[in-house]
């Protein structure tokens, strides 16, 4: 499970990033802001990084790492808090829902691949 949430969610958070970074009408359909892209661009990147080129311990700790950094975005969206120093981040439902998604499942990885 580690590894396939390092691996997949990693380029699927990646991919979400740069679709609502180069499209506008994506970003929009997405809700996702600037900042969350930025945020699913380089959270991909190192998620990827670590499915691939990572240590279990690495992936682990990663995937507890980058998922509650994702959880407490869509967290913050839900609360109504969608800037954070002036950076926006999800502005819709559906960013958050997909960053708690993330989230959720990066802590699960995270916790079931520490033994």
């Amino acid at each position: 499970m580690l590894g396939s949430f390092t691996k997949y969610a990693g380029i699927l958070q990646t991919l979400i990033g740069l679709a609502g970074a180069a499209s506008p009408g994506v970003a929009q359909a997405l809700g996702t802001g600037m900042g969350t892209n930025g945020l699913n661009v380089l959270s991909g990147a190192a998620l990827s990084y670590l499915g691939f080129q990572g240590s279990p311990a690495a992936q682990s700790t990663g995937a507890l790492g980058i998922g509650g950094i994702n959880a407490l975005v869509g967290v913050l969206g839900l609360l109504g808090i969608n800037s954070v120093a002036g950076i926006p981040l999800n502005a819709t439902v559906v960013g958050n829902a997909i960053n708690l998604g993330i989230g959720a499942w990066g802590l699960v990885a995270g916790f079931a691949g520490k033994k």
